[in-house]
């Protein structure tokens, strides 16, 4: 089954950019029980950063 998820950007220490950009994605939770972490677009801090699969 595949649920959707939220991924926040980790950021690199900015107040501004924590949790205000977020993509959307689904995921298949049988399959892979680690968290999910992609390398996205920021557009707060302007450059690609480490987005965090969150609850």
């Amino acid at each position: 089954m595949r649920d959707i998820i939220k991924l926040i950007c980790s950021g690199d220490g900015k107040i501004a950019c924590s949790g205000n950009n977020l993509y959307s994605t689904t995921k298949n939770k049988k399959a892979s029980t680690k968290k999910l972490e992609l390398r996205k677009y920021c557009k707060f801090c302007h450059k690609h950063t480490l987005h965090r699969e969150s609850k």
